[in-house]
């Protein structure tokens, strides 16, 4: 890593920004993010970048002059040494629980592991080398703010979260909320800025004049974002190119970053042809052993989040095993209920989950698999509650005036209608004296959606993603920074009132006392 010489006095004027430029989409919206801001105020913006590919754009581009541009793998490449005690110092410095953070790693556990299988003594380097990375440039150029995207997606930008809001640092990220094209710029992992104003406000709130019912949430199903999202598809514009990417692919390693460990060309060529096999094998599995309606008068739901997925990662770690999940929920219904598990649809994306992990949710004698293209609203409104980690269906809830069970915690949380589950010892007597005394408080409703209109942004943030990863994929496979720039200046324009709207709504946090 090149060290930064360190800014001794604090420039209030143009004050610093470090920007978390994150892999494939995340790079180039957070980009567009930052132009959006670098108009409203001069700030020097120091970008934290994670791929080469992505570095040669954002170094030759003429958008943002950056301050710094910093590429974050110089950090632990070719550094195999650790010092537990420094790492044990770093944890009781900035207040970390690093084995907790670890496992919401996906390439270090339990899910891209196809290629390798990280030691604790290989894990241990990337961990101190990163710490002792981030609190450099913090240290270093002491800004006014981080930004990056929602905390979680992997241990680095977990790292950096924790330990700039340890270091008191303003860190703001958008985080999609539970309805269509809805974000809150937060600065933390569980958008309690929702929660805090409504436990603020629900005491003497008695707007009731606006009805919140099952056909308001049809029309803000958040599941539209989700396939927005999925849509994503991008053709390499010439058969020339696309034959010299793949020839650069095979001729070429991976560069040199812990997720790519492991992954040599005949290796990634065997994996890519055995698991195109094996996804097909689990769709077939998913089709022929899982319910397409509803067969059932009283049921409890279920649904199964995406995995891996940040949120759960972060927040519900002890609660991430969902076929455990299930089987300890299917334990604790009533003796007349079927417990419904539904596959999320965004699994696909993820390549559906092991033949092994339907198999053992089949097995379960009240259970019922529901395959994922089964009308979640309609599963909801039918259903005599839902029980869910985290996410949408929970929030959808309330809508339909369903009681929710949460293992998590959720912005709609201190709502009356809802329970946390803190241990599986209470499970049963929850969910039994839950649904027999659930009650409906409409007030309750009316008060949570106030707080999302007062503090929600309304923006087309799946579709921004999607057309990020263009860009991003016009970078990688075209070779042509001339391309990208043009490409992104589209992108940029498309949405510029988005971009606009978000870096307003970053200023204005920037300058409150509150963050």
């Amino acid at each position: 890593m090149n060290t930064p010489i360190k800014d001794n006095k604090i420039d209030e004027e143009n004050p610093n920004i470090v920007v978390w430029l994150d892999f494939d989409t995340y790079a180039y919206t957070n980009f567009g993010i930052i132009l959006a801001l670098s108009k409203v105020k001069k700030f020097n913006f120091i970008g934290i970048v994670t791929t080469q590919q992505d570095i040669s754009f954002f170094k030759n581009q003429k958008l943002i002059p950056f301050k710094k541009l910093i590429y974050y793998p110089t950090c632990y490449q070719n550094k195999p040494f650790f010092n537990i005690d420094k790492i044990k110092k770093f944890e009781k410095e900035f207040n970390l629980n690093l084995w907790l953070d670890v496992f919401t790693e996906r390439s270090f556990y339990k899910y891209w592991t196809e290629f390798h299988k990280f030691s604790k003594e290989e894990i241990f380097p990337i961990i101190e080398n990163s710490i002792e990375f981030f609190v450099d440039v913090l240290e270093t150029y002491r800004p006014k703010l981080v930004f990056m995207q929602q905390a979680g997606e992997n241990i680095s930008n977990l790292l950096l979260y924790r330990i700039a809001k340890k270091m008191s640092i303003t860190t703001l990220m958008p985080n999609v909320l539970h309805m269509k094209n809805r974000i809150l710029i937060s600065n933390n992992l569980t958008n309690s800025e929702i929660s805090d104003k409504f436990n603020q406000i629900i005491s003497n709130f008695n707007d009731s004049s606006e009805i919140y019912d099952d056909e308001y949430i049809k029309n803000l199903d958040h599941t539209e974002s989700l396939k927005i999202k999925l849509s994503y598809h991008y053709e390499i514009s010439s058969m020339s190119k696309k034959m010299k990417y793949l020839i650069g692919k095979i001729f070429h390693n991976s560069e040199k970053i812990y997720k790519n460990i492991g992954k040599t060309r005949f290796r990634m060529l065997q994996y890519r042809i055995m698991n195109y096999f094996e996804v097909k094998h689990r769709k077939q599995y998913l089709d022929e052993h899982s319910i397409k309606s509803i067969e059932d008068k009283k049921f409890m739901y279920f649904p199964l989040a995406s995995e891996p997925e940040a949120h759960i990662l972060t927040n519900s770690s002890f609660f991430s095993n969902q076929i455990t999940l299930a089987e300890n929920i299917a334990k604790s219904i009533p003796i007349d209920t079927v417990l419904y598990v539904k596959e999320h649809p965004v699994q696909k994306a993820k390549l559906w989950r092991s033949i092994k992990d339907y198999k053992r949710i089949s097995s379960i004698p009240n259970v019922k698999l529901v395959h994922p293209s089964t009308n979640n609203q309609e599963l909801t409104s039918k259903s005599l509650g839902v029980i869910v980690i985290s996410g949408s269906t929970g929030f959808e809830a309330l809508f339909h005036k369903k009681p929710v069970i949460l293992f998590s915690n959720e912005h709609y949380d201190p709502l009356s209608m809802v329970k946390k589950i803190e241990s599986f010892n209470h499970l049963p007597n929850t969910i039994h004296n839950f649904i027999q005394n659930f009650k409906f408080e409409p007030i309750e409703l009316n008060a949570l959606m106030k707080v999302y209109d007062d503090l929600s942004l309304l923006v087309p943030y799946s579709s921004m993603l999607k057309d990020g990863n263009v860009i991003s994929s016009i970078q990688r496979y075209e070779n042509d920074l001339s391309l990208t720039e043009k490409e992104f200046k589209k992108f940029y324009d498309t949405y510029k009132k988005y971009f606009e709207l978000i870096a307003a709504d970053i200023f204005s946090k920037i300058y409150s006392k509150k963050y």
